[in-house]
């Protein structure tokens, strides 16, 4: 599912009638100002887990931040903007945004403070596979675990079911 912005900007004397797409994988969580794909009418929108929070507003004069990854238009028969078009969408490039991209957490204990025999992610000593076999000898296998666990115990953050 996808938000749209529907283009009705005079142009020419006729309406633009364009539907952009923004797309959710890059639009999830942004604000910024949009162009239309059609005839370049800049739009600020505010999206917050994928829903518009405010927006569509035109911003006369304004340079787009992003341009949409498809347009159509519905009322043309056939007429489209795939994605890659210069200066009317951006190309699909299969990534996420910067702050999406990085490094797993590191989870070493479950919600109730016990230690956890698989980590992620995984150090580089636990091999391929990344198994630590049956008996788990958590004291002689991970020191610093085992010692960051007997504070958790101390504490009182270790419960029971």
């Amino acid at each position: 599912m996808c938000d749209i912005i529907w283009c009705k900007k005079e142009v020419g004397g006729k309406p633009c009638d364009t539907v952009n797409y923004l797309d959710p994988y890059c639009f999830w969580n942004w604000e910024g100002k949009v162009g239309c794909a059609e005839c370049g009418t800049v739009y600020y929108v505010h999206m917050i887990q994928g829903h518009m929070y405010r927006g569509p507003d035109e911003k006369p004069g304004e340079k787009p931040d992003i341009l949409p990854l498809y347009a159509d238009k519905p009322y043309q028969g056939y007429d489209f903007y795939l994605p890659g078009i210069e200066n009317r969408t951006r190309p699909f490039d299969c990534l996420p945004r910067e702050i999406y991209l990085g490094h797993a957490d590191t989870v070493k204990f479950s919600i109730r403070g016990r230690p956890l025999r698989g980590w992620r992610p995984q150090p580089p000593s636990m091999g391929v596979a990344g198994s630590c076999g049956f008996f788990w000898d958590i004291e002689k296998l991970s020191p610093e675990v085992w010692a960051e666990y007997q504070e958790k115990i101390k504490k009182g953050e270790v419960k029971d079911w």
